[in-house]
């Protein structure tokens, strides 16, 4: 039998490749996704291996499996701590990956000491940075599934307008329009993206997309990355609703981050600062706009308790400069009153 008929067929090719790698499709265990829709098997071996499945992976020419075993693979080449991937069927929409395990940086932050979360975040950092600057070299957009950079029109759409059609509009019901927040919404970008050039990013470098095996820190969900600017990834990791760190330790950790920086290239620390400010924004409109998304449309209501952090996060960065986004200190302040965030 496969480990679900309904998900994954037993075909010759992925008999042959489990066989190959010393692992068993008896006694498949599913395990626990997130947001996506992709699906993942844990495979009982020595070691264990895991199946992502995808069989009908967004995108054109290339897909988001393609971005993923493109991307995963040239990462890992430069040095980047993400899975190895032993087997890549692009036609039935399955890859044979290493198991990372269950442990991910958001549950080892709820149980560890203070101490050791610095620790670990540092480390997070420590990846980071080399992730950015040194999975840039050589990175190929044709790879990406989706667009091949984060530029304005990205952040608009996928940021902004997110916020606005997934959240205020769909999950909370608002009569919101996007001409209303516009104003606000310009003077965002306008600081959001900096010019020259562009690193890698991320796109979802948050605690959940961090896991812990043997003692190092290794990275998944990686196939959204593209060329874009260096805040982005920092401020998704930082502003995190999922482990919800303290502002003292956000500013703590983006110090060390910056220290990081400057010993790879040279910072620019006043407009640095300033751009991942708006990128913190950018990113938190998005979060809130992913929970709406899904809870309200793939109903996974487990993401709403997230909300009231998020937004409360929200509601801190516009507090650092008050006036400057009145539109969306005027909105997120009502919801702030509902939602006792």
């Amino acid at each position: 039998m496969s480990p679900d008929p309904l998900e994954i067929p037993l075909t010759r090719e992925l008999q042959a490749a489990a066989a190959a790698h010393g692992v068993s499709l008896a006694g498949a265990q599913p395990l626990a996704g997130d947001g996506s829709d992709r699906r993942f098997f844990r495979l009982p071996g020595t070691p264990t291996l895991v199946i992502l499945y995808h069989p009908r992976a967004a995108g054109g020419d290339v897909n988001e499996n393609d971005s993923y075993y493109h991307i995963g693979r040239h990462l890992r080449s430069r040095g980047i701590p993400v899975p190895e991937i032993f087997h890549y069927c692009r036609d039935e929409g399955w890859m044979l990956l290493e198991d990372l395990g269950d442990v991910s940086l958001e549950a080892a932050a709820a149980r560890l000491p203070e101490s050791q979360v610095r620790y670990r975040y540092r480390q997070a950092l420590e990846i980071l940075v080399r992730q950015q600057l040194d999975g840039v070299r050589g990175f190929d957009p044709a790879w990406c599934f989706d667009t091949p950079a984060v530029d304005r029109t990205f952040l608009l759409e996928r940021e902004c307008g997110y916020f606005v059609r997934a959240f205020l509009q769909g999950y909370l019901g608002l009569d919101a329009t996007m001409e209303a927040l516009a104003p606000d919404f310009d003077r965002l970008l306008a600081r959001a993206i900096p010019d020259g050039e562009k690193y890698f990013l991320h796109r979802d470098y948050q605690s959940r997309n961090l896991m812990i095996k043997d003692g190092r820190l290794r990275i998944i969900d990686f196939q959204g990355g593209r060329r874009g600017p260096l805040g982005y990834d920092v401020a998704a990791l930082l502003i995190d609703p999922y482990v919800n760190l303290k502002p003292d330790l956000q500013k703590e950790f983006f110090e060390y981050y910056l220290d990081l920086l400057a010993a790879r290239q040279a910072v620019y620390q006043e407009s640095f600062r300033d751009q991942y400010f708006h990128l913190s924004l950018c990113r938190s409109l998005q979060i809130l706009g992913a929970f709406g998304y899904l809870t309200q449309v793939k109903k996974k209501d487990y993401f709403a308790r997230y909300i009231p952090a998020a937004l409360g996060s929200l509601a801190r960065l516009l507090a650092q400069r008050p006036g400057k986004f009145l539109r969306l200190e005027q909105v997120v302040a009502s919801l702030l009153k509902t939602t006792r965030a």
